[in-house]
């Protein structure tokens, strides 16, 4: 399943990334990597907030799309 069909208030462990080289690259400097536990926050629009340890983060449904999680 990827990040963008989780249900709110949902914690899933990212399982692999998808996509553009550079895309991946970002997506990994703002700290989602394989293995790393998020929390589903709110869906609005087009964006997805996440909790990813203490911090928020908001991604697009597109990116969102290509993160694969269990």
């Amino acid at each position: 399943m990827n990040l963008e069909d989780v249900k709110v208030g949902a914690k899933v462990m990212i399982r692999d990334l998808k996509g553009k080289e550079e895309v991946i690259r970002r997506v990994e400097a703002m700290g989602l990597r394989r293995g790393r536990s998020v929390e589903v926050l709110q869906k609005l629009g087009r964006t997805i907030l996440l909790k990813l340890n203490n911090s928020r983060i908001v991604i697009s449904k597109d990116i969102a799309r290509n993160i694969y999680v269990e």
